[in-house]
């Protein structure tokens, strides 16, 4: 890792290796439809796109959990993804914080490629953050660990 940072709603960063440049309003919008509440990274010649969306509950807020989230999220990649398919269901820490997560395959529209992603939620503060990485399938196995730099890299804004 180098000096590379991403800043992500004012709140945390994570630094991130050469290759990858910070998302523009653009290229958010082309890959996840908007740049609302959303920041990320991308390596163009690798095909990995690492991105942050956060959101804070305002109706119902003391029912939400990051298991709540995360299978919003879930039902969202359903209807939205060719091909999905549920891979493995995840738990970890992210900066000391459960967080769960998914694994999962899709099919690119109009294509014969297969992308692969990891998907954690975790609370930090009032906002639930979504944290993923998107690659090739066949490239994956070097993908999380680059999710597992970006992640052991990430540290709250002072």
């Amino acid at each position: 890792m180098n000096k590379n940072v991403l800043s992500v709603n004012h709140t945390f960063s994570a630094a991130y290796p050469d290759g990858f440049h910070e998302m523009t309003p653009v290229e958010l919008k082309k890959f996840f439809r908007s740049d609302a509440h959303r920041c990320g990274i991308y390596d163009k010649d690798r095909h990995v796109i690492w991105n942050v969306c956060w959101v804070r509950p305002i109706l119902f807020g003391l029912l939400t959990t990051e298991r709540s989230v995360l299978r919003g999220a879930e039902m969202r990649l359903e209807l939205s993804l060719q091909q999905y398919c549920l891979l493995e269901r995840l738990n970890r820490e992210i900066m000391g914080l459960p967080a769960v997560g998914i694994r999962f395959a899709y099919k690119v529209t109009d294509t014969d490629i297969i992308q692969q992603s990891d998907l954690y939620v975790f609370q930090y503060g009032k906002r639930y953050y979504a944290v993923q990485i998107i690659g090739r399938a066949e490239n994956f196995a070097q993908d999380q660990q680059l999710m597992e730099d970006f992640l052991h890299s990430m540290t709250a804004s002072a």
